[in-house]
């Protein structure tokens, strides 16, 4: 296992993507202004795609998140970052995979992208 310390990169990535999550964990998107880049662009699992305005409006209140299975891996000026959400409502479930990803410009990491894809039943 590498215990070597994580550089300013690593750092300011896993502070974005701690803190997209508590976007969710809140359901307070109002931090999406600085986490998003401008030209952020999504793609959903029911195919759909969007911009930054899209992840700006809120869930409905009443759901609970949970987190997990998360990953990072740098490609400076690049980064990527994965995991499984589950996102219980009130009268379902969704449970989907997602990757995101983030970019450095002009000394300042943002995220520019995110796929999210459904969780067989199964898995």
């Amino acid at each position: 296992m590498d215990n070597a310390p994580l550089s300013t990169d690593d750092r300011a990535v896993r502070e974005l993507d701690r803190s997209w999550n508590g976007v969710y964990l809140r359901n307070d998107r109002s931090a999406f202004a600085e986490i998003l880049a401008d030209d952020f662009r999504a793609n959903s699992s029911d195919g759909r795609t969007g911009g930054k305005a899209d992840l700006m409006r809120p869930t409905p209140e009443g759901a609970t998140v949970l987190f997990s299975e998360a990953g990072m891996q740098m490609f400076t000026p690049t980064a990527v970052t994965w995991g499984r959400v589950r996102i219980s409502h009130p009268d379902r479930v969704v449970d989907q995979r997602y990757v995101r990803v983030y970019s450095k410009r002009e000394n300042r990491w943002q995220a520019v992208f995110v796929i999210v894809f459904p969780v067989d039943a199964e898995a």
